[in-house]
């Protein structure tokens, strides 16, 4: 089960926009200079976060956008997603077969929903000083269409790479733990 990636352009841009409130393009947040909000809503650079001010925004982040259950335009999509992405097993998958894949994926399931599975959400950043925060955790799924329905419990890996402007996905992952009935 993958789940959407909904608006995470607007988080990826700086984390913490949630706290100031609202999606802005990529393009709003300079070359190389990576910011976030910490829980009080200050924009900060990536580097100068505690880990815990990342993890509550990365929790803002999983629960308010990436497990929202709506569908993304193809421009949120690009924003979100690097030119080339390790995809569910598949390396280096382009962004335009990621936003076809995407884009199925709506059609298949048009009622979505997903759950934040408590005390699940783990966030490491990457050794060597880079910008790039590995996010895992476990999540409730309800996936409806006319003709069927899919239940239960999941997992995802992200990988957010913060080097570029707003950061991206530079790979993702996950898989079914259990079905339900």
């Amino acid at each position: 089960m993958r789940p959407p990636n909904i608006l995470i352009a607007g988080l990826l841009l700086a984390v913490g926009l949630i706290a100031a409130g609202g999606w802005q393009p990529a393009a709003a947040a300079p070359e190389g200079e990576v910011r976030a909000a910490n829980p009080e809503g200050e924009l900060i650079s990536l580097a100068e976060m505690s880990d815990d001010e990342l993890r509550a925004a990365m929790v803002k982040f999983v629960e308010n956008f990436y497990l929202a259950g709506e569908d993304q335009s193809d421009e949120q999509l690009t924003v979100l997603y690097a030119p080339v992405v390790d995809y569910f097993g598949s390396r280096r998958k382009s962004r335009v077969a990621i936003i076809r894949d995407q884009k199925s994926y709506y059609r298949k399931w048009p009622d979505r929903s997903f759950l934040l599975a408590p005390n699940t959400l783990r966030v490491e950043r990457t050794s060597g000083g880079e910008p790039i925060v590995e996010v895992t955790f476990e999540y409730l799924f309800d996936n409806r269409s006319a003709k069927r329905r899919s239940r239960g419990r999941g997992v995802s890996y992200l990988t957010l790479d913060f080097s570029v402007a707003g950061g991206q996905i530079i790979r993702e992952g996950g898989r079914v733990l259990q079905r339900y009935r």
